[in-house]
């Protein structure tokens, strides 16, 4: 019988806030899950670099031996306006109600957008790419067993999450429930939702008002998957209860990849993710490049200006993936 040889990789894990020496689960293999983009509009460069850093590392573990497998998900409905703080509309339903478009005719645009800006930037594709719209059962699955298990609970037709059940919450972004509980790091006071048990508590499952374009029937009435569900469901679909490394932009530390490690592990008793790699904001204009800043620059954008999609792509690596990169005329 054949053995494969590898190399040996040290990665910095965000949870344990140190480096170390990879052994991956089932070696020679690695499974990794890349949060992927919300496909309500253009995908902007800043988001790429969260792309990119999955793909390099990918590439580096592939020439280091490894057989990798990599999902990278598609962000299709329940991504709201403001997802910090659980309010606003849902991205994508917002998109098509100004432009008069439905939401899926929006998300399939955009993600063919995605899915070309990703070629022109050499990134491999992921061997799956699945879509949070196609994966609804899964959604409702992992809410069930953790409404039976006491975990979460159903108030008005949504379900949250209750997360004094889980007395870890809080260690991969180094918040605290009383931090929470007095509005910091984003989570919602008590009045905004009052159908909550507590401020910190977040939504597995949303009602659905009727003029909504994207609903599904559930066991709690109709509604739509709280985004975070949406990443523990697809990750648990294609890579298991455990796996290896889990990727994104140090954004998505919390509460996303916060809510979706109390999901996970509650539906399972087993941590889910070995390694956390996050990488660090891509700043314009001093600013993190951001929709809601208005100082997005495109991959479109860049030919129009005569810059080969190819120069951001090496710009990146002359920076660090944990430390922000300023995007100047200059630096390109």
């Amino acid at each position: 019988m054949t053995t494969i040889s590898t190399k040996p990789v040290y990665l910095y894990n965000t949870l344990s806030r140190s480096k170390g020496l990879f052994t991956p689960l089932h070696p020679p293999h690695v499974d990794i899950y890349s949060c992927g983009p919300t496909v309500y509009r253009d995908i902007h460069i800043g988001n790429f670099r969260s792309f990119m850093t999955s793909d390099w590392l990918r590439r580096m573990l592939e020439y280091n031996g490894y057989d990798v497998l990599l999902v990278r998900n598609i962000t299709d409905v329940g991504h709201l306006q403001n997802d910090d703080v659980e309010t606003g509309e849902d991205k994508l339903e917002n998109e098509a109600r100004t432009t008069g478009r439905s939401a899926y005719e929006i998300a399939d645009y955009y993600t063919q957008k995605y899915l070309k800006d990703s070629d022109e930037l050499n990134i491999l594709p992921p061997q799956i790419n699945p879509k949070a719209t196609e994966h609804i059962p899964e959604m409702q699955a992992m809410t069930e067993k953790l409404v039976e298990k006491r975990l979460a609970y159903v108030a008005n037709g949504n379900v949250y999450y209750d997360v004094s059940r889980f007395p870890n919450y809080g260690e991969l972004s180094g918040n605290t429930v009383e931090n929470l509980r007095e509005g910091g790091h984003g989570r919602q006071q008590m009045e905004v939702a009052e159908d909550k048990d507590a401020p910190e508590d977040f939504a597995l499952w949303k009602h659905g008002d009727e003029n909504r374009q994207m609903n599904w029937e559930s066991p709690w009435g109709t509604g739509f998957p709280g985004w975070h569900i949406e990443c523990s469901a697809m990750s648990t679909r294609y890579l298991g209860e455990q796996f290896d490394i889990h990727t994104g932009g140090i954004d998505l530390r919390f509460p996303h990849h916060e809510d979706e490690i109390a999901q996970s592990y509650g539906v399972s008793g087993k941590e889910p993710v070995q390694v956390w790699i996050h990488n660090e904001f891509l700043i314009f204009g001093s600013l993190k490049m951001s929709r809601s800043k208005g100082n997005v620059i495109l991959v479109s954008t860049l030919k129009e200006r005569g810059i080969d999609p190819m120069a951001y792509r090496y710009l990146l690596l002359t920076a660090h993936y944990r430390s922000k990169l300023n995007f100047t005329d200059e630096s390109i």
